[in-house]
């Protein structure tokens, strides 16, 4: 049986959370400051902190689901209807918002009251849990900066006793330099890797990684946004982005899960290997899946019972952690706009494939076989994701129409796990950063520096692309960037937002009309609607984002 994060077990004793975060009355957490007493009081509060990230309206349903949901090369059940379900369904915004919000208060309170034990814990360890505390503060802010546009916030020099009071109301600048500094501090100050019993915990890699992320989404949504590109602090800001993606690069943690030979199936095991809930067996070979090498952070679920959730009668902390909220069939409604297939590659593709192996390792195709629920071991052909759906929630055959040239997503999809759970979830781990987008996103740093000139991010570039399989480039451009994030990454979560930001960059070839069929707005679908009862909550004192 998997193994769930202590931090996900140890923090139901620790702090009971309301469904709605924002509240008259706090609900939150016990009295930190009296709690604190010894380090094991110190980790069950640190272990709290990370369970926001952990709850299905974050990096569950809402990453996996929502965001692939807006994506133009998928579909939400019927063609190109994505941007219009994220304009009619507002409220799928509340549960991120007051996660998000949830976190940046637990890592506050507890960083506010953390010296504490600084007679108890030695100086080393206890600056281990501040950047543990500060990394993952400084990426909820970081989502809170590019989904809901950087509305309120707070620090462990004003923490409210209640969350509605004493918030500032935050600036563009602040929030990123609030950010940068908190990941600085954790890349600094966290470990390179922790023991298997602790995966999950943020590293050094990760915070690197973070604030390389995070850095270049600044030089977009902050600097070119509002007119201050190559402006010496722009110029800093990305050499800085740079630099934090190469520490990752060099630290000789990570690295590309590679087939063992050329074969098809070596290929097919090494790409699903970065999706899959299960080791994959090619052979006398076994390719390592959740938390592998390829891993610089995932987020953890299992398949215990309601016991191991954390769960006691009457009341959750931070939501079902058990599961994913995937079905095991992949992701439930979505299905490949065919644009996206046509995107990968024909030119240079290994033997035994007609495109780049990455569209097989993503795509299911017409006639590709699914385990059934059940019957052990019985195979039925793929037909749609509409298919897919239907046997999720149905569990029988669909008999109607089938679009042509339907496409399923393939990744996160384990179909065995069907019958050991809920027909609608699983417990995949969620992989939020993984090395094969570190090494996309320095070579997009090298181009923004310098145009590339030392090759570098070529051939950071070039070493994803060997890893499929696929021949090198030579030449490093928008284009081949944009491109190669779309093939990697493609329903993992990240075009939407790689979408946004390149916005702002008239050198990044992105025909936002021709992608959503004319319904973008920019000047609104670049961040997300601040839900209205958190607005109603503030009396005033949060603004909506532009144009919702």
């Amino acid at each position: 049986m998997k193994k769930l994060l202590s931090i996900f077990i140890l923090a139901a004793v620790f702090i009971a959370c309301s469904d709605e975060f924002l509240e008259t009355e706090n609900k939150n957490s016990l009295d930190v400051g009296s709690f604190f007493k010894t380090e094991n009081d110190l980790l069950l509060a640190v272990n709290a902190a990370y369970t926001p990230f952990a709850h299905g309206g974050m990096f569950g349903n809402f990453y996996l689901l929502r965001l692939n949901q807006i994506d133009p090369y998928i579909w939400f059940e019927n063609p190109k209807s994505g941007l219009d379900q994220m304009i009619i369904n507002t409220s799928d915004f509340s549960a991120p918002w007051n996660e998000l919000y949830r976190g940046l208060y637990r890592t506050s309170d507890i960083l506010a009251n953390i010296d504490r034990l600084k007679d108890i814990v030695p100086p080393a360890k206890l600056n281990e849990y501040r950047g543990q505390l500060t990394g993952l503060r400084g990426m909820y802010y970081f989502y809170l900066v590019i989904w809901f546009n950087t509305p309120i916030y707070y620090d462990e020099t004003n923490v409210p006793t209640n969350p509605l009071e004493g918030m500032i109301n935050g600036t563009p600048e602040q929030f990123w330099n609030k950010l940068e500094e908190d990941l600085t501090f954790a890349a600094n100050n966290l470990p390179a890797t922790w023991s298997s019993n602790e995966a999950g915990r943020i590293t050094s890699g990760t915070a690197n990684a973070a604030l390389g992320k995070a850095l270049l989404y600044k030089h977009y949504q902050y600097y070119l946004r509002f007119g201050k590109g190559g402006t010496p602090e722009a110029i800093a800001n990305i050499e800085k982005a740079k630099a934090a993606l190469k520490k990752v690069k060099d630290s000789g943690v990570y690295e590309l899960i590679k087939p063992f030979s050329e074969t098809k199936e070596d290929y097919q095991a090494a790409l699903l290997s970065n999706y899959s809930y299960a080791d994959i067996p090619v052979g006398t070979k076994i390719y390592k899946a959740e938390n592998n090498k390829e891993s610089v952070w995932e987020i953890q679920y299992n398949d215990d019972n309601r016991a191991a959730q954390g769960w006691l009668p009457g009341w959750q902390w931070g939501g079902n952690l058990n599961y994913a909220y995937l079905s095991p069939f992949g992701y439930r409604n979505l299905e490949i706009d065919p644009t996206l297939w046509y995107e990968y590659e024909t030119a240079g593709a290994p033997a035994g494939y007609d495109r780049d192996p990455r569209a097989y390792a993503t795509c299911f195709l017409e006639g590709d076989l699914l385990d059934w629920r059940e019957e052990t071991g019985k195979k039925i052909p793929f037909q749609s994701a509409i298919h897919a759906k239907s046997i999720v929630y149905n569990y029988k055959l669909y008999n109607g129409p089938v679009p042509s040239q339907a496409l399923g997503l393939k990744k996160y999809n384990y179909p065995q796990f069907v019958g050991k759970s809920s027909p609608n979830s699983a417990p995949f781990n969620v992989r939020i950063i993984r090395y094969a987008d570190v090494l996309l996103m320095y070579a997009e740093a090298c181009y923004l520096v310098n145009s590339d000139a030392d090759g570098t991010g070529l051939a950071a570039l070039n070493e994803v692309r060997a890893r499929a399989g696929m021949p090198a480039i030579d030449k490093l451009t928008p284009a081949s960037i944009v491109h190669e994030r779309a093939v990697e990454l493609s329903s993992e979560g990240h075009h939407y937002m790689d979408i946004v930001r390149w916005m702002y960059d008239p050198n990044f070839p992105i025909d936002l009309a021709k992608l959503f069929g004319g319904k973008f707005n920019r000047e609104k679908n670049y961040c997300f609607p601040i839900p209205q009862s958190e607005i109603d909550a503030n009396k005033g004192s949060l603004k909506q984002n532009p144009g919702w």
